[in-house]
């Protein structure tokens, strides 16, 4: 798959391409089948979405369509990388990697259940995605081999049983 930057943010791209390669490597190829670029850009500019929502919309998956040959994805880094106070800025850096993961895997799972996976239904599109993220976040998370992934692995059993707590409970609280 092809990657083009026409992005004018003030990031260093060459780590960013080896990350987004990095993301594409545990993916099955069979789940990227049809998926002809990615293309890195400030904003969303589709014209078929509402000009609010293209400021804030970190991605958008273009479908395979009569006009176009094949399906591509558009990653917008400037919602990603908001402006605002030093924290704010910093915060955002230091997430930037996770954001552009879980933003690409979103677009991925996208093309995959609209293309290649049959018996999803509309209202369980959503949920299917948000699935297919989590299993491939961990995946990606699990073949890490950095200070940062090493420091977290032993504790990473007890995060996950903390996270299902606190979902069980705010579950119970909105019923």
């Amino acid at each position: 798959m092809k990657i083009e930057n026409r992005a004018t943010a003030n990031l260093n791209y060459q780590k960013l391409m080896a990350h987004i390669h990095s993301v594409l490597e545990i993916v099955p190829k069979e789940h990227m089948r049809g998926v002809s670029k990615l293309v890195l850009v400030d904003y969303i500019t589709d014209s078929r979405v509402d000009p609010q929502m293209r400021r804030e919309l970190p991605g958008l998956y273009h479908p395979k369509m009569p006009g176009s040959p094949q399906a591509w994805m558009e990653i917008a880094l400037k919602p990603l990388t908001p402006e605002g106070s030093f924290w704010k800025r910093l915060s955002a850096r230091l997430a930037l990697r996770a954001n552009v993961t879980a933003t690409l895997l979103s677009l991925i799972a996208q093309h995959y259940y609209l293309t290649l996976s049959h018996g999803v239904r509309k209202e369980q599109y959503e949920q299917a995605v948000r699935s297919y993220v989590d299993r491939h976040l961990s995946l990606y998370a699990r073949t890490r081999k950095g200070l940062r992934a090493w420091l977290i692995r032993p504790f990473l059993p007890w995060l996950e049983r903390l996270a299902r707590w606190l979902q069980r409970k705010q579950l119970q609280k909105s019923r």
